[in-house]
């Protein structure tokens, strides 16, 4: 199987996971009441910022190599792609699903123009922009050829402030956020990405030492 099949295959197991993981966040919730699209918004809003936050975390894991030698860098690669592109689908379904719930009145402009919504004009913007650097950061994998590695790894540099936005976003204006499993969930997981990042910043890769090189055959045979 070629890498390109395998991150395609990857990413839609991502997909499948991402939907698949909505169901237990959407169990803490209170019944929907005739409100599933605001409920289905919410679970896959905490569904999002989960496959998003392994994606940054895997990441950085990877490129620490504190893994190397135990897991497959191609296949731990594969996982990074189908994190952040499940994430990021599940992003875009946590706005998108507010439009037809007539409860909370936003347009379409609301959900993908930042500052344009009228409700939390500041903290919607912030969820907003977490998606839109989100995905430039995802895809700017495929076109790190064109851009150059320097550029690739400042636009790499942003999902940092992406995930600091998309953070503040649920705190800030998030429903559930006060629910003792999801403050737990936020704190936990915030937690354990600076932990990766603290094992990105001061991890020194052990240098290989090269086999020792074995005497030649006339060098050891005694001059005759």
């Amino acid at each position: 199987m070629s890498y390109r099949a395998v991150i395609a295959a990857a990413a839609a197991a991502g997909l499948l996971a991402g939907a698949a993981a909505s169901a237990p966040f959407a169990a803490v919730l209170p019944p929907a009441d005739g409100h599933g699209a605001w409920y289905a918004s919410r679970a896959a809003g905490l569904t999002a910022y989960l496959f998003l936050w392994l994606s940054l975390a895997g990441g950085l894991l990877m490129s620490s190599a504190w893994f190397d030698g135990l897991v497959n860098r191609a296949r731990l690669l594969a996982a990074h792609q189908a994190f952040a592109l499940a994430g990021l689908a599940l992003g875009l379904g946590h706005a998108l699903v507010l439009i037809p719930d007539g409860w909370t009145d936003f347009g379409l402009a609301d959900l993908l123009i930042p500052f344009a919504s009228a409700y939390a004009r500041a903290d919607t913007a912030l969820g907003t922009i977490a998606l839109y650097l989100f995905a430039i950061v995802t895809f700017s994998f495929w076109f790190r050829g064109a851009i150059g590695p320097v550029t690739w790894r400042w636009i790499h540099r942003a999902s940092f402030v992406a995930y600091l936005a998309a953070l503040w976003h649920g705190v800030r204006i998030g429903t559930d956020t006060a629910a003792l499993p999801v403050a737990f969930f936020y704190v936990l997981t915030a937690s354990l990405l600076v932990g990766a990042l603290t094992v990105r910043l001061v991890y020194v890769r052990p240098r290989r030492q090269a086999p020792a090189r074995r005497p030649s055959r006339a060098a050891v045979e005694p001059a005759g």
